[in-house]
C-alpha cells in the first residue's frame, strides 16, 4: 500500500503557527518542517505502541490512511485540553493515547489497524514554534493458521506426475512452504523447501509413498499441517520365487520325491498383489505359498506366479523350472568281467534308474579310487588281485539318506582245465571237450594242436573241438590252453589220440557143458573211447543178432561176453572182439573149450510127510552121501494103485519138481489129489550129467512148523512185482496160509487167505509198504511167522507247492510287495526226495522250504520244485508262477479335459504303474454310471448339466493297499465375461486383437470371427491374439472374440470395433493477449485401437516435442493439451495441428490461434515534479491519466541533461528509475540523485506488453518559501491593538472552527495551487500511486526522512529532536 498526502502538511502548519504569530512568536524558518519516519511490525492481537516524538508537542493531531487508499482520517488529536478520540480509533482496535505522552496504544491490535499513521506535532519552544511530522507505517503481522494439505490424487500410480499443495486460510506474506516426507520407519526428511505453496511431482515413484506435511512459516511464527498419506500405486514387480525344501540346479530348483515343497512368491506391489500359481501353463492354485506335500516325479515342471495387481489392471509373472530327484530301485548290481584279453578284470556296477543318476563308487581296495554314474565299469590288474577277493559298490544319491551296496567275488576256477575226447555215432566225427568250470569272470578256453596251430574258436568256461574222424590222427596230441585273469600264465590239458588196444584176460577158455561162459576183452589204450565193440562168435556172427544164446555186459573200457548152456559140440571155437573209435579199428580172438561134467552123488530121502489136511503138499527133505559136485535135483512122483483096484499097467514116474538148487535139501510138492496114493523119489543132476535115483518112498502125515516169510525183494521199487513166501519147515497136507499187514499205525488187516504159502503183487504201491507176517495151519497143528518189513521203494510224485501269504490267481499265486513269502515243496517219495528250487530256470536254494523275506517285485516270475529220489535216481518238478503285487506310486492324478467341441466333460484319473493296475472309480456317479476302470479311466460328463464348481472325486484302489486313495478335481466356469481388447505393434506394423477369458477348468476355448462370420486366425485356449497387418481397410469393421466352455450352454462373446481416431477440439479457433500461456485441446472421441501416438504441430509445422521450453504438453488416454508459453503476436499466432494415428487410420484438426496485442494505455501528465530538498537529491513526481483506459502499470524513466556550460553531441540515455508500478500509483519519489546533476524526468504508462506514449519529459523544481504567516504580520504591522484582537479571532476560529467553518477555509485555505483539505473529512478522489523501483528507493507517502547531515542547522540548542 502506498500513501499520498496532499497539502496536508501546508494546512497543519498554518494551523499551527498562527496561533504563535498572533501570541508574538518569532518562527524564524517556518519552512523548516522536520519530518520523521518510523516502520514497525506487530502482530495481530497483540500490544501495539505508535510514538509521536519523546516529549509531549504542545499541540498534536494522530490521522491514519488505510492501505491501499488516499483517503485520511483523524484519530486523536491534543489541542492543549487533552486527547480527543475519535470513532475511528475504536475502529481501530480501541487506540488510547498513554498519559503524559502523545503515543497511540491498543491491547489488541486488529488487522484493520494496518496503514499509514501520521502524527502532526507543534513544538512551543523559546526559539519558536517547531513543527515535526511524524510518519509510522504499521504493518499488522498474521501468524500463518495451521495449513491443511490438497493432494491431486491420493493415490497416484507409479510413472504419473502429481501435485500436492499446501493450503493456508491466512497468514501474512512472504510465507516460506517446507514440504516434509515421513517414512514407514519414521524417518523424516524434507523434501523441498521454496515461496510456493505447490509442489509438482512429475514422475511419481513408490519412494514418494509415505505421510506428506507441509511447514508454512512467516517472520511471525510457523505451523505444521496434519499429515497426510500419499499411497502409490504401483506393481506388480518381476516376482521373487523362494522355494524351500530344495537345491538350485542349473536349470532352475529341485526337491526330494515324497518330501513336501514350499513355493513362496512376492512381487512387490500396492495393493498387495494377487498371487495364482501355474503348472505347465494351466492354473492350479490361487495364493502366494503353493505347498506342495509327498511330491512326485510326475509333478516336475514348470511353475508360474502370476501376480496381479487388480486396481491398476497390471500383471507380472516368473517361472521356475521344478526338477523331482528321485532315487533308482533297490540296490546296485554288481559283476566282474574279463578286460584286456584275460589279464585284467572289469569291476561293472550299474544302479539304473533315478533322476538325477546314482553315483558309484568301488572300495578302496580298487587300485584306481574314481566315481561313475549308473553303469561304471573300472579296471583292476589282474594278476595283482587275490583269489576270491571281494570288491563292493557303494552307491549314493541325493534322494538317499544311506548309501546302497553291493559285492561280488572273483575267483579262480577249481582245480585244472579238463580235457575229454568222444566220437559222434557212426565215428563220422571226433569232438574234443575242454572244460574249466567255475570261477568269476570265467576262464576263456582254446585247442592247439602238436604244431602249434589253433583250432576252433576260443570258448569261455568249457570249447568242444569237432574234427572229421581220420586215422591220420591216431599217435597225434591236441592241447586245451585255459586263460583266468586271475593268473599271470595259461593252465593246459593234452590229449593224445590213439587206435583202440585190446586185451583179455584169457586167450583160451575152456568150460562145462552147460554151463555159462564169460568172455572178457578190455580196451588197454584208446583215445577218444571207442564208440562200439562188438563180439563176433565162431560162425563169424554179430553176437547182437542171438541175443538168447549170448549175454553182452559193457562199461566204458571194457565188454564182456557170457555164453549161455554151453554145448561141446555147439559152442567150443573162436570167438572175436571188435574195437573201433574215430582213428582206427582192432580184432582180437578167443578160443572156448567146452567139456562134459563128471557123475553127481547118490541120494538119500531122510523125511517125507504131508504137510497139509487135504494131503495135497508132501514136504520132503534128502542128504547126499559125499561132497560130489551137482547142479541141482529133480524129484519125481508115481501113483500108485488104490487097494481094491488092480492093474497090469506099470505107473509113470512124472517130474515134481526140476532144477533144484544143488544146496537145496527138502521141497515141498504142491497140489497133490489126496485121494490118491503117492511114492517119490529124487535125483542129483551135474549141469547136464544125471546121478542114480534115491530110494522110493511114501510121505506120511506131521505138524506145521513156524512159518517164516521169504520176500523177493525187501525194498521193491513201486510199480514192480513182488512175491512173499511163507515157509514151513514141516507140516502136513493141506495147510492153509493167511497173510496179515500191519500199517504204521499199528492197524493189523488180513491182506489174504489162501491154501498157497506164495503170495504175488503184481503192482507194488506205495501202500504196501509195511509189517507182513504168515499163519500156517493144518489138521494137526498152527503157527506164525515173525513180521518182515517190506519197504515199497517209490516216487517222487508231482510235488505239491504250497505258497504262505499268498492269493491263488489263474495263472498261479501271487504276494504283496515287501511281505514275506514261504514256498514249501512236497512230493511223496521213499526214501524222502531231495529238493532244488529254480527261478526262471537258475538253481537258487536246495530244500523243501524257500522262504522269501520282503518279496520285491523283481522276485516275480517262474518257481520250480524239483524233488529227486536218488535212491532211484528218478525226480519230477512242479513250476508255479509267481506274481508280484505292488501299487502305484503316489495318488491318483485327476483332471477335466473338454471333449466333443467342449459340449462335454472329459473326467480322466489316471494312477499308472504297479501290478495289478489299480481300479479306478469316479464318484459322484457321472450320469449314473457306476462303472470302474484300470490305469486310466475316462468318463464322460455332459458339459451343459453340470453344475459350475462341481467337485468330482476319483477313488482308486489296489490289492497291495490297504485303503483307497482318492483325488479330487474341479470343474468351474470362467469368472464375468471374455474381455477384449485391441492393441498396435510399434509403428502401427501390425494390429493385434487381444481375446481373455481367464480361469475356468477347463479352460476355455475361444477364437477371432469377422463382422462377415469368418473365422480369422486358430482357436486357443484362456486367450488369443489375433495379429493383422495394420490397414486402413479395418476401419469400422468390427471382429466378434467367441468363447465356448462346457459348463455354458451357448458361447459367450466380445466386440471389437475399429475405428480411426476422430478428433474434437473445445475451441476450432482460440484468442489470447500477447505474454499470456493459452492451453489448445485436442480430444479423442472415436478411437480403436487406442492411438499409438499424439502428436502436436505449432504453426511452422514443427513438432512440438522439440521445443520443450516453449510448450507444455499434458496428456492422458482421450485427451491431450498443449500450452503455448508467453505468447507473441509475431510468432506465434497460426495454426496448430493436433494429430492422432492409430493401426486402422489417422487423423488431424487444426486449432487456430489468434494472439492479440492489449490496447494502447492511455497518455500521461506529469502534474508536479519537484525537489523534495534543497538539497537536490530527492524528487517527487506526481502524474495524471487523460483518459480512463486499461493499464498494468508505469515505468518512470530519468534523463542527464547536460550542464549549464557545457555541451555535448550526444543524445542523453533514457534509464528507467522505477518499473512495473502498481496501477493505482499517482506518485513517486526518486531518491539518491546527484545534486549537481540536472534531470529530465518522464512517465509512461503500460498494458501488458504494450507501451504507451510516454509523457511529456519536465525537470523538478526547487521548492518555494512558505512565509505567509510573516505576509500577514507585515499587513498589520503597525497595528498593535489590532495584534490582540486578530490572534484571539485566529485562536477561537480555530478552536471553533466546525461552528465557522467558512471563515476557517477563508484563514487557514492553501496558496500556490495547493490542494485545501479539512483533515476531518474525507479529500477528493485522486488516482495514483508509486512503487519501488529502479535506483529510487520508495518511502511511503510524498516525503521521505533527511538525512542527519541534511537537518536545519539553526535550530535552538534547548529543544529536543524527536527520535
Amino acid at each position: 500500500m502506498k500513501n499520498r498526502l496532499v497539502g496536508l502538511h501546508d494546512f497543519c502548519l498554518t494551523a499551527f503557527l498562527l496561533p504563535l504569530f498572533l501570541h508574538g512568536l518569532e518562527i524564524s524558518d517556518p519552512g523548516q518542517v522536520v519530518y520523521r519516519e518510523a516502520r514497525t511490525s506487530v502482530v495481530v492481537e497483540h500490544e501495539a505502541t505508535l510514538e509521536c516524538g519523546t516529549t509531549l508537542p504542545d499541540v498534536y493531531i494522530w490521522s491514519f490512511t488505510k492501505p491501499g487508499t488516499d483517503t485520511i482520517r483523524a484519530v486523536v488529536y491534543n489541542f492543549g485540553k487533552g486527547p480527543k478520540l475519535q470513532q475511528l480509533a475504536q475502529d481501530l482496535g480501541d487506540l488510547d493515547v498513554i498519559t503524559n505522552s502523545s503515543s497511540l496504544f491498543t491491547k489488541k491490535l486488529l488487522i484493520a489497524a494496518e496503514g499509514l499513521y501520521t502524527c502532526q506535532a507543534l513544538y512551543d519552544t523559546a526559539e519558536g514554534a517547531r513543527l515535526y511530522y511524524y510518519y509510522v507505517r504499521l504493518r499488522v503481522l498474521v501468524p500463518v493458521y495451521k495449513p491443511y494439505v490438497v493432494l491431486s490424487n491420493s493415490s497416484a500410480v507409479e510413472g504419473s506426475s502429481f501435485w500436492m499443495r499446501c493450503g493456508l486460510e491466512n497468514g501474512t506474506e512472504p510465507i516460506n512452504y517446507t514440504w516434509e516426507e515421513e517414512s514407514r520407519s519414521g524417518l523424516v526428511t524434507t523434501l523441498a523447501e521454496s515461496n510456493s505453496s505447490l509442489i509438482n511431482i512429475i514422475w511419481v515413484t513408490r519412494n514418494h509413498t509415505g505421510w506428506y506435511r507441509c511447514l508454512a512459516r512467516n517472520e511471525v511464527n510457523q505451523q505444521r499441517s496434519d499429515r497426510i498419506w500419499l499411497d502409490v500405486l504401483y506393481g506388480p514387480d518381476l516376482p521373487q520365487v523362494d522355494v524351500t525344501a530344495y537345491s538350485v540346479t542349473e536349470t532352475g530348483y529341485s526337491a526330494l520325491e515324497r518330501g513336501n515343497v514350499s513355493l513362496m512368491c512376492q512381487a512387490s506391489s500396492n495393493p498387495p498383489s494377487q498371487y495364482a500359481w501355474l503348472y505347465n501353463n494351466i492354473e492350479i492354485y490361487t495364493g502366494a505359498q503353493l505347498t506342495i506335500t509327498n511330491i512326485l516325479r510326475v509333478q516336475a515342471g514348470y511353475y508360474t506366479c502370476l501376480a496381479q495387481n487388480t486396481y491398476i489392471n497390471s500383471r507380472s509373472r516368473k517361472t521356475i523350472t521344478l526338477t523331482i530327484y528321485y532315487p533308482p530301485a533297490g540296490a546296485p548290481s554288481c559283476s566282474i568281467f574279463q578286460a584286456n584279453n584275460y589279464t585284467d578284470l572289469a569291476l561293472f556296477c550299474s544302479w539304473v534308474g533315478g533322476y538325477p543318476s546314482a553315483s558309484l563308487k568301488w572300495s578302496q581296495s580298487v587300485n584306481i579310487n574314481q566315481m561313475g554314474i549308473t553303469n561304471f565299469t573300472q579296471i583292476q590288474p589282474g594278476p595283482d588281485t587275490a583269489n576270491n577277493s571281494v570288491f563292493t559298490c557303494y552307491g549314493s544319491h541325493v534322494a538317499l539318506n544311506i548309501t546302497q551296496s553291493c559285492s561280488t567275488k572273483t575267483w579262480l576256477p577249481q582245480g585244472e582245465p579238463q580235457c575229454s575226447a568222444n566220437s559222434s555215432q557212426n565215428n563220422e566225427y571226433m569232438m574234443l571237450s575242454c572244460s574249466w568250470v567255475g570261477g568269476l569272470p570265467r576262464a576263456l578256453l582254446w585247442w592247439v594242436s602238436s604244431s602249434g596251430d589253433v583250432h576252433g574258436t576260443f570258448e569261455e568256461s568249457s570249447n568242444i573241438l569237432v574234427l572229421r574222424s581220420s586215422a591220420t590222427y591216431s599217435g597225434k596230441a591236441f592241447v586245451c590252453h585255459a586263460k583266468h585273469p586271475l593268473t599271470k600264465e595259461s593252465k593246459t590239458c593234452v590229449l593224445k589220440l590213439e587206435t583202440p588196444v585190446l586185451i583179455t584176460e584169457n586167450s583160451v577158455v575152456s568150460v562145462f557143458e552147460g554151463n555159462d561162459i564169460q568172455l572178457t576183452c578190455s580196451l588197454s589204450k584208446t583215445y577218444p573211447p571207442a564208440t562200439e565193440i562188438i563180439w563176433y562168435n565162431k560162425l563169424r556172427q554179430n553176437v547182437g543178432d542171438t541175443s538168447k544164446k549170448y549175454i553182452l555186459q559193457r562199461a566204458a573200457a571194457w565188454t564182456n561176453m557170457t555164453v549161455r548152456e554151453t554145448d561141446s559140440l555147439v559152442d567150443s571155437g573162436y570167438y572175436w572182439c571188435s574195437a573201433t573209435n574215430a582213428v582206427g579199428r582192432t580184432d582180437m580172438p578167443i578160443l572156448l573149450l567146452v567139456m562134459r561134467y563128471p557123475m553127481p552123488p547118490n541120494i538119500t530121502i531122510s523125511k517125507i510127510v504131508y504137510t497139509s489136511r487135504q494131503r495135497t503138499d508132501v514136504n520132503m527133505e534128502w542128504m547126499i552121501r559125499t561132497d560130489s559136485i551137482l547142479t541141482g535135483f529133480f524129484i519125481e512122483r508115481q501113483r500108485l494103485p488104490g487097494p481094491d483096484g488092480k492093474s497090469d499097467i506099470v505107473p509113470v514116474w512124472q517130474k515134481v519138481a526140476v532144477d533144484l538148487e544143488p544146496s537145496t535139501r527138502s521141497y515141498q510138492i504142491n497140489n497133490l489129489d489126496p485121494n490118491v496114493t503117492y511114492t517119490f523119489r529124487i535125483t542129483a543132476m551135474n549141469r547136464r550129467t544125471t546121478g542114480n535115483p534115491s530110494e522110493i518112498r511114501s510121505p506120511v502125515s506131521m505138524p506145521v512148523s513156524k512159518p517164516y516169510i521169504v520176500l523177493s525183494d525187501r525194498s521193491p521199487v513201486e510199480g514192480s512185482s513182488v512175491w512173499m513166501l511163507c515157509g514151513l519147515e514141516a507140516g502136513t497136507e493141506p495147510v492153509s496160509y493167511i497173510w496179515e499187514q500191519e500199517s504204521h499205525s499199528g492197524l493189523v488187516t488180513t491182506l489174504a487167505e489162501i491154501n498157497s504159502n506164495l503170495i504175488n503183487i503184481t503192482g507194488v504201491t506205495y501202500n504196501h509198504t509195511g509189517w507182513y507176517r504168515c499163519l500156517a495151519r493144518n489138521e494137526v497143528s498152527q503157527q506164525r511167522s515173525d513180521r518182515i518189513w517190506l519197504d515199497v521203494i517209490f516216487g517222487p510224485e508231482q510235488p505239491q507247492i504250497d505258497a504262505t501269504a499268498y492269493s491263488v490267481t489263474e495263472q498261479g499265486y501271487s504276494a504283496l510287495e515287501r511281505r514275506n513269502i514261504s514256498l514249501t515243496c512236497q512230493a511223496s517219495s521213499n526214501p524222502p526226495s531231495q529238493y532244488v528250487w529254480f527261478y526262471n530256470n537258475s538253481e537258487i536254494y536246495t530244500g523243501g522250504q524257500l522262504t522269501i523275506n520282503t518279496v520285491l517285485r523283481g522276485h516275480a516270475g517262474y518257481y520250480a520244485c524239483l524233488a529227486q529220489n536218488t535212491f532211484r535216481n528218478t525226480l519230477s518238478k512242479k513250476t508255479i508262477t509267481l506274481t508280484v503285487y505292488y501299487p502305484p506310486d503316489g495318488v491318483p492324478t485327476c483332471s477335466i479335459l473338454p471333449v466333443n467341441n467342449y459340449t462335454d466333460l472329459a473326467l480322466l484319473c489316471s494312477w499308472m504303474g504297479g501290478y495289478p493296475p489299480a481300479t479306478l472309480k469316479w464318484s459322484p456317479y457321472v450320469k449314473g454310471d457306476n462303472r470302474e476302470g484300470i490305469s486310466n479311466d475316462t468318463l464322460i460328463q455332459p458339459g451343459p448339466d453340470t453344475a459350475n464348481n462341481s467337485v468330482f472325486t476319483c477313488h482308486g484302489s489296489h490289492v497291495a493297499l490297504n485303503i483307497a486313495q482318492n483325488c479330487s478335481t474341479r470343474t468351474w466356469l470362467p469368472y464375468g465375461e471374455p474381455q477384449c481388447s485391441a492393441y498396435a505393434t510399434r509403428n502401427n506394423e501390425y494390429l493385434m486383437l487381444s481375446c481373455s477369458w481367464e480361469g475356468g477348468f477347463p479352460r476355455a476355448l475361444l477364437w477371432w470371427a469377422s463382422d462377415s462370420g469368418d473365422v480369422q486366425g486358430t482357436s486357443e485356449e484362456n486367450s488369443n491374439i489375433l495379429i493383422l497387418r495394420s490397414s486402413a481397410t479395418y476401419s469400422g469393421k468390427a471382429f466378434a472374440c467367441h468363447a465356448k466352455h462346457p459348463l455354458a450352454k451357448g458361447s459367450k462373446q466380445c466386440v471389437l470395433k475399429l475405428e480411426a481416431p476422430v478428433l474434437m477440439t473445445q475451441r476450432s479457433v482460440v484468442s489470447v493477449y500477447e505474454g499470456d500461456d493459452v492451453l489448445l485441446t485436442c480430444i479423442l472421441s472415436k478411437n480403436y485401437p487406442a492411438a499409438t501416438e499424439v502428436t502436436w504441430y505449432n504453426n511452422l509445422r514443427q513438432n512440438i516435442g522439440e521445443i520443450p521450453k516453449k510448450y507444455v504438453l499434458q496428456q492422458a488416454a482421450a485427451w491431450s493439451n498443449l500450452t503455448v508459453r508467453e505468447t507473441d503476436s509475431m510468432v506465434d499466432s497460426g495454426q496448430y495441428w493436433c494429430s492422432a494415428k492409430n493401426a486402422v487410420g489417422g487423423a488431424e484438426i487444426p486449432v487456430k490461434l489468434v494472439v492479440i496485442r492489449y490496447p494502447m494505455p492511455p497518455n500521461i501528465t506529469i502534474t508536479k515534479i519537484i525537489y523534495s530538498s534543497h538539497q537536490r537529491t530527492d524528487v517527487t513526481v506526481e502524474w495524471l491519466i487523460q483518459a480512463a483506459a486499461d493499464l498494468t502499470g508505469f515505468f518512470i524513466e530519468l534523463q542527464m541533461l547536460p550542464g549549464r556550460l557545457g555541451k555535448s553531441g550526444n543524445v542523453p540515455l533514457w534509464q528507467k528509475v522505477a518499473a512495473d508500478l502498481d496501477p493505482s500509483t499517482r506518485s513517486y519519489q526518486i531518491n539518491h540523485l546527484d545534486p549537481s546533476g540536472k534531470y529530465a524526468f518522464r512517465v509512461t504508462a503500460v498494458n501488458r506488453r504494450t507501451i504507451g506514449h510516454p509523457s511529456a519529459m519536465k525537470s523538478p523544481a526547487v521548492p518555494g518559501f512558505n512565509a505567509y504567516p510573516s505576509v500577514i504580520g507585515a499587513a498589520i504591522g503597525g497595528m498593535l491593538v489590532a495584534t490582540v484582537a486578530t490572534v484571539l479571532i485566529f485562536l477561537y476560529v480555530l478552536r471553533n472552527r466546525n461552528n465557522i467553518p467558512r471563515l476557517h477555509d477563508v484563514m487557514f485555505g492553501r496558496q500556490n495551487s495547493q490542494s485545501r483539505e479539512n483533515i476531518n473529512f474525507p479529500e477528493d478522489e485522486v488516482v495514483g500511486g508509486a512503487e519501488e523501483g529502479g535506483r529510487a528507493e520508495v518511502s511511503p507517502g510524498t516525503s521521505v526522512t533527511l538525512p542527519r547531515s541534511a537537518m536545519p542547522a539553526n535550530l535552538p540548542p534547548q529543544i529536543k529532536q524527536p527520535m
